[in-house]
C-alpha cells in the first residue's frame, strides 16, 4: 500500500501506480471523484443551450463589440456593442437562412429535417460576424470547420474536400481565393460573403478594397463556376422570412473541426464536442477569479481551440467580448480601448510587451532606470518569497502606469500554446500586478488539461490538473524518461476527463493511437511531477531522432536554446542517423545581425548586403562558434553542439517555401528536402576536415 501523500498543490490518488507510470493526479477541488459540479443551478450542456441561457437572463447586456474604420479620420474609433438578445436573434435568422440555402442549391427536395449535422466552412479574421455564423450552424445542429487566415492554397483545399464542406461563409476578400480552386472542390455548392455587397450598408471594421463594380465581377466568376454566392445580409432576411425552429445538439454532437497543424502529413481534424464546452462552461469560472463579468479581446484566431473555449467560456457567463480591429500590430490601442479584464496570450506576443516595458523600465536612462531597477528588484525578491506580485509603495508610484499599456484593468493573464521563458513570466507577474499565470493544453483537450493554481508563484510549471481532469506520467526509455527518475518522476504526459476530444475525424487509426486504454490521452509532450505536486513540461517525445552512434536528440528542444541568442531569428537543427553529428541553418536577426557581422567582416557600404554577410566564412565561423559556446553554457551534450552551419537571410515561412505550418510550427520534412543541398555540404565538409 503507498504510503499517505504529504499535501501539495494535487491530490495524489493512494495505490494509482502501475508498472511503467506514476501515480494519478487530480485536483484537490474533486479529488474523492472526477466529476464536475455545475457553477449554477441551470446549466445547459450543449452550446446553442448556453447561448439561450446567457440571452435570456440578461439580453439587454453587452455581448460582442467592434471597434469601426472611420474612412475620413483613418482610425478606429470606440467599441460598439451588440447586445445578447440581439445576437441571438441574428443567429437563429442566419441559421435558418443556411437551411434554406442547403435545400435550395446542395439538396434539392430534402426534408428540411433531415438537413442537421453538417458541416459549414468558415473562413475569416476574428469579427462579429464569425460568431453569429458559428452560432448559426449550431442552432441547427451543424459544426463549424475553421480555416486558417494563413493558409496556403493546398490546406485549404485539402479541408474543404476532407471535411466536406458544402457551404462556406467568410469574408469578401477569401471569395477569389476559394474561387480560383473551384475545380478542385466538387462537394463546395455555396459562398456566403460575411461582408454586404452593398457599400452603403455595409458596417466595416476595416478599409475594404472592394466596390460594387468588383462584387459584380465576383459574382459573374462564381456563376460561370456553378457557386452560389449570397451575401449574409441576404442569408438573414431569408431566415427572417422562413425561420427554421432550432435543433438543440447532443452533447455527443461535434461542436466543431479544428484541424491541427502537424508538422508532417496533411492536418488531422479533431472532433470538438458540445460535452468538452459544457466542460469548459463548468471548470473556467474556478480557474479564473474576477470581481465581475469576464471582459476580453479576442485577438487570437478563433479558428484555433485556445481562443475558442475562452470565447465559449465568456458568452456563458454573460460576458463582453470586444474583436480586435484587424491588425496584430494595434492589439496593445485596442487593449486600451476596451479596457479587459481577461487576457489570453501567447508567448510571441508577451515577449513583445516584455521588450517594450523592459526598454522603457530597467534599460531606461537616467533616474527613471534607478528608480525602475530598484522598483523590479524589489517586487521580484517578494515574489519570490511567497509574498505576492504587489507592493504598496511601487505600485502607487510605477506599476499602475505600466498596467495602464494594456487598459489598466486586468484581473487574470494567461500564456499558453508554447513555453514562456521564465524570466519573462516573472517580470510580467510585477509589473500587471495581477494573477498572470502558464498553463497547458492541446488541441486534443479543447486548449484545456492543466493550469497553475492563483498562489504559483514560481515560473517553469504549467501547474496542476483541472477539475475533473486526471494526469499521470509513463516511461518513454527511448529517450531515458522513466516513472521511478529521482528526485521527480519523469515520462509522457497523460491526461483523461472530460475536456478530451471525440477523436480525429474519418481517422480511426490515429484516434486508437492518441486515445489509449482507458480514456487516457496521449499528448506527446514529456512531463516532470514536481515535489510540491505541480507538472513541467521539459521535452517533446514526437520529432526526436537517433544519431549514428545510437544517441537520442531532441532538436525543438536544442533550437530553443540556440534561438535566445540575440543575432538569431529563426533556428533548424538537423539530424542523421547516419551521421554522428548536428548541423543546423540559422535564420538572423537582421536588425542585430548586420552590425555585428559588417564587423566581422570588415565590410561596409553597398558590398555588406545581407546575401553577402551571411555567406562570409569568417561571419559564419564566428557565429558558429559563439552558438557553440551558448550550448556548453547550457550544458549540452557534445553530440548536441552544431558542428556546421548556414546562414541564410530568407526566413523560415508559410507561403514562400512552406517551412512553417499556419501555426508556425516548423515542418522539418519540409526544411529538410528545402535545404537538402546545403546539410549534404555541410555534413562533407566535417566529413573532410576529420579525414585531414
Amino acid at each position: 500500500m503507498s504510503p499517505p501523500a504529504k499535501e501539495t498543490k494535487s491530490y495524489r490518488v493512494p495505490d494509482s501506480e502501475v508498472l511503467g507510470s506514476t501515480y494519478i493526479l487530480r485536483n484537490h477541488l474533486t479529488k474523492d471523484s472526477p466529476e464536475m459540479s455545475p457553477h449554477r443551478e441551470v446549466l445547459p450542456d450543449n452550446v446553442l443551450g448556453m447561448l439561450q441561457y446567457s440571452a435570456k437572463t440578461h439580453p439587454n447586456a453587452d455581448f460582442l463589440g467592434r471597434r469601426v474604420y472611420n474612412k475620413d479620420a483613418n482610425k478606429f474609433g470606440d467599441f460598439q456593442w451588440m447586445t445578447y438578445g440581439e445576437a441571438y436573434d441574428r443567429s437563429l435568422k442566419i441559421g435558418s437562412g443556411l437551411v434554406h440555402l442547403m435545400q435550395k442549391h446542395v439538396r434539392p427536395g430534402s426534408d428540411i429535417s433531415a438537413l442537421t449535422r453538417l458541416p459549414m466552412g468558415l473562413y475569416a479574421i476574428n469579427r462579429v460576424e464569425w460568431v453569429l455564423a458559428d452560432y448559426a450552424a449550431v442552432s441547427q445542429n451543424w459544426y463549424s470547420v475553421a480555416l486558417y487566415d494563413t493558409l496556403g492554397a493546398d490546406s485549404i483545399e485539402y479541408i474543404l474536400n476532407h471535411a466536406e464542406i458544402e457551404i462556406l461563409v467568410c469574408s469578401l476578400d477569401k471569395v477569389p481565393k476559394i474561387l480560383k480552386l473551384r475545380e478542385k472542390l466538387p462537394k463546395l455548392k455555396v459562398i456566403v460573403s460575411l461582408d454586404s455587397f452593398a457599400p452603403e450598408t455595409r458596417e466595416e471594421s476595416l478599409p475594404s478594397p472592394f466596390n460594387t463594380s468588383s462584387v459584380s465581377v465576383l459574382m459573374q466568376w462564381a456563376d460561370a463556376t456553378d457557386i452560389a454566392l449570397y451575401d449574409l445580409a441576404a442569408v438573414e432576411a431569408l431566415g427572417a422570412e422562413s425561420p427554421v425552429h432550432p435543433r438543440t445538439p447532443k452533447p455527443d454532437d461535434i461542436f466543431c473541426l479544428c484541424y491541427t497543424s502537424g508538422t508532417t502529413g496533411t492536418p488531422k481534424a479533431a472532433m470538438v464536442l458540445h460535452r468538452n464546452m459544457d466542460y469548459v462552461q463548468r471548470v473556467t469560472p474556478f480557474l479564473i477569479p474576477l470581481k465581475g463579468i469576464p471582459v476580453a479581446l479576442a485577438y487570437l484566431p478563433l479558428a484555433h481551440i485556445y481562443e475558442r473555449f475562452v470565447e465559449v467560456y465568456i458568452m456563458s457567463a454573460g460576458g463582453r467580448i470586444g474583436m480586435y480591429s484587424g491588425n496584430i500590430l494595434n492589439v496593445v490601442n485596442d487593449l486600451q480601448t476596451l479596457r479587459p479584464n481577461v487576457f489570453t496570450s501567447v508567448p510571441r506576443l508577451l515577449n513583445r510587451i516584455y521588450d517594450r516595458l523592459v526598454a522603457g523600465t530597467i534599460h531606461a536612462p537616467g533616474l527613471t532606470g534607478v528608480i525602475a531597477r530598484k522598483a523590479v528588484a524589489d517586487k521580484m525578491a517578494n515574489l519570490e518569497a511567497g509574498k505576492g506580485n504587489t507592493h504598496m509603495f511601487w505600485d502607487r508610484i510605477l506599476f499602475r502606469k505600466i498596467g495602464a499599456l494594456l487598459g489598466g484593468n486586468l484581473e487574470f493573464v494567461l500564456t499558453g500554446s508554447a513555453p514562456i521563458d521564465k524570466n519573462v513570466l516573472q517580470f510580467l507577474r510585477i509589473c500587471f500586478c495581477c494573477l498572470v499565470t502558464e498553463g497547458w493544453g492541446a488541441t486534443e483537450t479543447c486548449g484545456m488539461g492543466v493550469v497553475n493554481v492563483s498562489t504559483e508563484n514560481q515560473a517553469g510549471r504549467v501547474g496542476v490538473p483541472q477539475p475533473a481532469m486526471e494526469l499521470k506520467l509513463t516511461d518513454v526509455p527511448d529517450m531515458n524518461y522513466l516513472s521511478t527518475d529521482k528526485p521527480f518522476p519523469r515520462g509522457e504526459m497523460m491526461v483523461r476527463g472530460p475536456c478530451v476530444f471525440g477523436g480525429y475525424y474519418k481517422d480511426a487509426k490515429k484516434t486508437a493511437e492518441t486515445i489509449l486504454e482507458g480514456g487516457w490521452l496521449s499528448t506527446g509532450d514529456i512531463g516532470q511531477i514536481n515535489a510540491d505536486g505541480t507538472v513541467s513540461i521539459i521535452d517533446r517525445k514526437k520529432n526526436i531522432f537517433k544519431l549514428s552512434q545510437g544517441e537520442y536528440v531532441a532538436p525543438e528542444a536544442l533550437e530553443n536554446i540556440y534561438g535566445k541568442d540575440s543575432l538569431v531569428q529563426q533556428v533548424f537543427v538537423h539530424g542523421d542517423s547516419l551521421q554522428s553529428c548536428l548541423v543546423g541553418v540559422i535564420v538572423p536577426d537582421l536588425e542585430t545581425f548586420e552590425p555585428w557581422a559588417k564587423n566581422i567582416a570588415n565590410i561596409s557600404g553597398p558590398a555588406a548586403t545581407p546575401e553577402a554577410l551571411c555567406v562570409h566564412a569568417k561571419v559564419n565561423r564566428a557565429l558558429r562558434d559563439r552558438l557553440a559556446d551558448a550550448g556548453r553554457k547550457a550544458k549540452l551534450q557534445g553530440y548536441e553542439i552544431l558542428k556546421a552551419i548556414k546562414i541564410d537571410h530568407r526566413p523560415f515561412d508559410i507561403e514562400s517555401n512552406g517551412m512553417l505550418t499556419p501555426t508556425m510550427k516548423l515542418r522539418r520534412n519540409i526544411a529538410a528536402d528545402y535545404y537538402r543541398p546545403d546539410l549534404d555540404a555541410m555534413y562533407a565538409s566535417i566529413t573532410g576536415a576529420a579525414k585531414k
